[in-house]
């Protein structure tokens, strides 16, 4: 692995379909470190090319290369162009790792996650499974369905206890999660995630068969854990977030309503957790990467319930605002086999908000926006709806339609601003005859 940043010909960074700035900004101080001038080079897959959905590189910081990810012969032919000056290859978002699985054979001599860590690690039923064999203790208990039958929802209820909380298998974020607490509540639930599953795994490229993951519910605190693993399994595991999810706090819904990196937890909890999110990372094989753990602080120890082999949404700005950390920067440490730059010392606060719509139909304006870019602690405000696109709750497979980046050296101010950008925004809809 040393030889690999010695050689001075190795000067190729590849990152698959998206463009994201973090990572020019990072390949500009690894550079730097090497002593020698990193290439970026964006390698997009041809689909996602022509339907617009790869995160452009406005300013053509990378070079850009075009194939068909489904064709070795396609893939092949654009590994040759770099495969002897090849450093690293990355992916860093949950809908980019099937296509670093397909590159990973054309590109054997440079470390990275296997392929069937990938496929475990972005399959919500197999990891769960393989989490269970390594150690029961860290995992509750699950079931993966793919129909609502009565059949299915007969052994559901000899297998596990009510409540439940179903998700599908093979998407992101929160999308059609959703709690039951009764036998009528998981008859609706799950018949509503069949009619539409096929539809949001075709919109969000969910992965694998679409499928349903029924697992008991968990009383406790939501946190994540963002970790780096070496090649040899070494690994670094930042300081949790605490996420708290709309349910936590009295609202519709299982979508994540605020992250947060202020803890009021002790430092031996703290390593608790990061031992159960290194098992986790351990029993599903990975390395050379970057991980993004979910868990529940419980009565019973910390419980597993998500694991992605990549960076947490929006965690570069979390852990850089809050503790200094660069997060991609030390992903791509890692993946040349250097030790991460870590310090732990918090230096402010930093929040995320998540909005998403509170009724279906068609969004009309979302109102509030410049107001709330202007409260105090906003960094920054996105947006990704307009007027006319549609709008669903997440549990209905809804998109996230305002997010806030908010910093602050006081918890108490900040706390107060984020609560004062959630005023401002209103996501005004009419109902629409068609909608899911």
């Amino acid at each position: 692995m040393k030889n690999l940043v010695q050689d001075e010909s190795r000067n190729v960074a590849v990152f698959i379909n998206d463009f994201n700035i973090e990572f020019a900004v990072a390949l500009e101080k690894l550079s730097h470190k090497l002593g020698r001038r990193l290439r970026g080079i964006t390698l997009i897959d041809q689909k996602v090319y022509d339907e617009g959905r790869n995160r452009p590189d406005p300013k053509q910081t990378f070079e850009q290369i075009v194939c068909d990810f489904s064709n070795d012969a396609s893939l092949r032919s654009a590994v040759k162009t770099f495969e002897d000056n090849l450093l690293l290859i990355d992916a860093s978002s949950e809908r980019n790792q099937p296509y670093l699985k397909r590159i990973l054979p054309h590109v054997p001599y440079v470390p990275a996650p296997t392929e069937r860590s990938l496929e475990w690690s972005t399959h919500k039923g197999q990891m769960r499974a393989l989490l269970a064999s390594y150690n029961p203790d860290i995992v509750p208990l699950v079931q993966t369905v793919t129909d609502a039958s009565e059949e299915t929802i007969q052994m559901l209820l000899s297998n596990l206890n009510l409540p439940l909380i179903v998700k599908p298998t093979g998407l992101a974020s929160s999308i059609l999660v959703n709690k039951v607490s009764t036998e009528a509540e998981l008859r609706q639930t799950l018949k509503h995630s069949f009619d539409v599953i096929h539809e949001v795994y075709a919109r969000d490229a969910g992965r694998g068969m679409p499928e349903m993951i029924i697992e008991e519910f968990i009383e406790g605190d939501m946190y994540s854990i963002d970790m780096y693993v070496n090649q040899e399994g070494k690994t670094w595991g930042l300081p949790p977030i605490r996420s708290k999810t709309a349910h936590s706090l009295g609202f519709d819904g299982f979508y994540t309503y605020q992250n947060e990196s202020y803890l009021e937890i002790d430092d031996e909890t703290i390593a608790a957790g990061q031992e159960a999110a290194t098992q986790a990372v351990h029993g599903l094989g990975l390395r050379s990467c970057a991980a993004h753990i979910e868990l529940f602080h419980t009565k019973d120890g910390w419980k597993i319930v998500e694991l992605g082999p990549r960076a947490g949404g929006y965690r570069q700005f979390m852990y850089e605002a809050a503790y200094g950390v660069d997060h991609a920067y030390n992903e791509l440490l890692v993946k040349v086999g250097l030790e991460p730059e870590i310090p732990t010392k918090a230096i402010a606060h930093s929040l995320i908000t998540n909005t998403y719509a509170d009724e279906e139909g068609v969004i009309e304006e979302i109102e509030g926006v410049d107001n709330a870019r202007n409260v105090g602690s906003v960094n920054e405000l996105i947006v990704h709806a307009k007027p006319g696109d549609p709008a669903l709750p997440s549990g209905k497979g809804g998109k996230l339609i305002v997010d806030g980046f908010l910093s602050n050296a006081s918890q108490e101010q900040l706390l107060a601003d984020a609560d004062a950008v959630r005023k401002h925004i209103n996501i005004r809809t009419r109902v629409h005859k068609h909608s899911a």
